[in-house]
Parts: structure tokens; C-alpha cells; sequence
């Protein structure tokens, strides 16, 4: 009797825990642990592989700490710079002689001795040396005006670039890319209006004219095809009959 009893009360449980629709309890998974722990291991190694972007602009070796001459300390933004100037500079060895060279640190000490400076100065093999502090004001380009008027003493409004060529020896092609690569960056990070040549903007017209041996027209012509609203100038300079 006893044992019809059991019988029954274990049909009676089966019975009921089909009509409620129970399930019999489960053994837990032991392996899902470990796959959330395997993933949370992985995410910093594949983030500290990823490769760091690549720097953008050209490249630029600093000599700031050199020059301590020829410019006027300021803090400059790019509501206040407009216009690039280029220039051209060579080491004179013996004037007497008519000796002269690209020797970099005979062109800075010319710097120095003049009392003069500019923002960047390109060697022949496209090095660009950066002299001065864009936010700083440099003596390159002196009595100076516009073309059109609008505007007189423009080292205050202006980023020099000085290019290392001769007149019977125009910038190498290292130099033209260096120059092409820095006026754009320039640009990308001020809202520049005018591009120049020192001969542009010298005044009186023809006191200088430089830049040397420079294809011009190549210059603007690169330059523009990127920023075409910026104004160049090409005005015929006698002192240089090699300016196209």
C-alpha cells in the first residue's frame, strides 16, 4: 500500500509540472565565462597595435633656438596673417672677388649680421628650417606695400620664406617641392589673401628682386589649384631678367 502511494504522488508531480509548463533545472554552461573573458583580454592588444597616423604637412626642422636676432616677439593668430612672402638668399663668401655659396650657416650669419630674419629658409637639398615663430613678427621684408595700395609695412601681416638660389642658379627641384608643401600648410592654417615675391611688394619698386631664378608661374600655378583665391602678382622686375 505504501509503495502505490509513492507510485501515485510521483505520477501526481509529473503530472503537474507538465501542465505548468516547468522544465527540469539545467547544468550551467562553463565555457561562456571564459569566452567573454578570452574577448575582454584581445581588445586592448588589437588597440595597441593599430598603427599611429601618419604626420600631415611637410617636414620642418626647428632652429628657433639659434636665431635670436631680427624679429619682434608677438602672439599672432590667423586673423592676423595674410600674405606669404618669398624671398631668395645666398652666403656671400668675398664680395670683392665675386665669390660667393650655398653655405646655410654662412646665410644665417648674413641674418644676423644684417639684423634680419625670416620664418622659414629652404636649403638647396629641400630642407625647410624654421627661423622664427610664425606667431612672431620677422624683419623680412622692410619698406614694403601691396600692389594694390591697400596696405603698407606688411612684416606684421606676413609670413618670409627664404629660398637659398642665386640668379644664374634658381631653386632645385627638392626646393620648388619644399616650397610648394610649406606655402600649402601655410594656407591650411591661415586665411592667407596674397602670395608674393619680395620684388612684388619692395618699395620703391625694384629696390629688391628676388626671388632669383625662380619660376613663378609654377608656384602660383600649384598654389592656386588648391586655394584660387589667392591673389599673386607677376610684375616684371628689370634688375632680373631671368623672372618668368
Amino acid at each position: 500500500m505504501k509503495k502505490k502511494n509513492i507510485t501515485l504522488c510521483a505520477a501526481f508531480l509529473f503530472l503537474s509540472l507538465a501542465a505548468t509548463g516547468c522544465k527540469p533545472r539545467q547544468t550551467p554552461r562553463v565555457d561562456a565565462p571564459k569566452a567573454v573573458a578570452t574577448e575582454e583580454k584581445q581588445q586592448p592588444a588589437t588597440a595597441d597595435t593599430t598603427a599611429a597616423p601618419s604626420p600631415k604637412g611637410p617636414q620642418i626642422k626647428d632652429i628657433t633656438s639659434r636665431v635670436t636676432w631680427g624679429y619682434r616677439p608677438a602672439n599672432r593668430t590667423k586673423n592676423d596673417v595674410d600674405i606669404v612672402v618669398v624671398h631668395s638668399n645666398y652666403h656671400v663668401v668675398d664680395q670683392a672677388r665675386q665669390k660667393f655659396d650655398f653655405n646655410v650657416d654662412g646665410c644665417i650669419k648674413q641674418f644676423r649680421d644684417g639684423g634680419t630674419s625670416a620664418h622659414y629658409l629652404i636649403t638647396r637639398d629641400g630642407t625647410i628650417l624654421k627661423m622664427v615663430d610664425e606667431k612672431n613678427v620677422a624683419y623680412h621684408a622692410g619698406k614694403s606695400a601691396l600692389p594694390d595700395g591697400s596696405r603698407q609695412w606688411l612684416n606684421s601681416s606676413s609670413i618670409g620664406i627664404e629660398v637659398i638660389s642665386m640668379k644664374r642658379n634658381g631653386p632645385t627641384e627638392a626646393q620648388y617641392r619644399a616650397l610648394d608643401e610649406l606655402i600649402k600648410d601655410i594656407c591650411s592654417r591661415y586665411n592667407i589673401r596674397y602670395l608674393v615675391r619680395h620684388s612684388d611688394i619692395a618699395t620703391p619698386l625694384g629696390r629688391k628682386d628676388d626671388p632669383w631664378g625662380m619660376d613663378w608661374k609654377r608656384v602660383c600655378k600649384s598654389v592656386k589649384a588648391e586655394y584660387p583665391n589667392i591673389t599673386t602678382y607677376n610684375i616684371p622686375v628689370k634688375n632680373n631678367p631671368q623672372f618668368k
